[in-house]
């Protein structure tokens, strides 16, 4: 049986430099006998002896997952996993590399991947693929907030997730309102988990107004990252191409072009799509949002009718207001359409992708659906 106590007692008598080399031989031999296991995954996997949805061998079910993930993939990276049985490479290393690594770059990856922290690999295999729309889609469809009350103790506990651009937003708000709140003087800063907490509470005592007069959404600065290979990021996220475009109306741009590592090459200038003489043009004109189930006059971001990437343009007979949650459902990152006429008060109508008319059809750039 092992004594803990007893153990540690005799450590403590040992120098330093030795309890340095144990460790790394202990290290070394625990990510050895960790390559071992998954060659025996892979093996208990293709006899179907493993179910990746469940837990086992008291990991949750997410760990044992990757796990056996990284199995199937290290099978075609023999270079890699010589490297793992080295004890080159921890867990969380080889999970991200495997991910992106293929036989073409297994050696390559093999000699540079453990001198790469965890987090840029895992970066890296993020970026290895364009999001699609859909993927885009189920991020969005995975937000959520959570409230609930520990009443003996009186405190409100919130637990939530937020995609990409809503997470970055949310980020970028509360550091700026934590940063504002300095101390008076003579004392000293609070803790920054106070201050963002404060900061909080102060974007919910926000004054109500009755005021009908239409707003548009604060255009938010969005730092772009823009890779020589792979999708656009935002705060590390890689976005799908239609949501990044259906973005730049409503924003300034400042784009960031980096290198394979992710290290900045050149900042551009900060650019706004739009001309700041349109946006008043079109808020003018639409008063708010013009689909009859939707009547938001606050808060409104500028949609192109006709994407630009379909051949859209700029002109404010192309653009029309819209609230910022429908902005989502409509192309060319969702799946409806507003068509027709924005210059007529009667003369849009929201319609799905895949029930256009030909002339619908030729209005977006878009082929006509195919018939049944």
């Amino acid at each position: 049986m092992f004594a803990i106590a007893d153990h540690l007692d005799e450590l403590r008598c040992w120098p330093t430099d030795r309890l340095e080399r144990r460790r790394t031989e202990v290290v070394q031999a625990k990510r050895r006998l960790e390559t071992e296991e998954l060659a025996i995954v892979r093996v208990l996997d293709e006899r179907g002896r493993i179910d990746p949805t469940v837990g086992d061998q008291g990991e949750s079910a997410r760990t044992f997952r990757d796990k056996v993930e990284t199995a199937r993939r290290l099978e075609s990276l023999p270079e890699i996993a010589a490297a793992a049985y080295d004890g080159a490479l921890s867990t969380e290393q080889l999970s991200a590399v495997t991910r992106f690594a293929d036989e073409g770059s297994d050696a390559e990856w093999a000699r540079r991947a453990p001198n790469v922290s965890p987090g840029e690999l895992a970066r890296m295999a993020r970026n290895a693929s364009k999001p699609t729309t859909d993927d885009s889609r189920a991020r969005y469809e995975a937000r959520e907030l959570r409230m609930w009350w520990t009443l003996d103790k009186g405190m409100l506990h919130l637990h939530g997730r937020l995609p990409y651009l809503m997470g970055a937003t949310l980020e970028a708000t509360i550091i700026k309102l934590t940063e504002q709140m300095k101390p008076p003087a003579g004392q000293g800063w609070d803790s920054f988990e106070h201050r963002a907490a404060d900061a909080l509470l102060r974007l919910c005592e926000q004054p109500e107004t009755t005021e009908q007069t239409p707003t548009l959404a604060s255009r938010p600065v969005l730092q772009v990252s823009v890779p020589l290979h792979g999708p656009a990021e935002i705060a590390g996220i890689p976005i799908a191409e239609s949501l990044l475009e259906q973005l730049r109306a409503n924003a300034t741009i400042e784009p960031v072009l980096v290198d394979d590592d992710g290290v900045a090459v050149a900042i551009g200038k900060r650019f706004s799509v739009l001309s700041p003489k349109v946006l008043p043009a079109v808020l003018l004109r639409d008063g708010g949002f013009r689909y009859a189930h939707c009547r938001s006059r606050r808060g409104l971001e500028v949609h192109h009718l006709r994407p630009r990437s379909w051949g859209g343009s700029d002109d404010i007979s192309g653009l029309v207001a819209v609230c910022a949650k429908h902005h989502r459902m409509l192309v060319p990152h969702g799946a409806w359409a507003l068509v027709g006429n924005p210059n007529q008060p009667d003369g849009l109508q929201l319609t799905r992708l895949d029930q256009l008319t030909p002339d619908q059809a030729a209005q977006l750039g878009r082929p006509p659906p195919r018939a049944p």
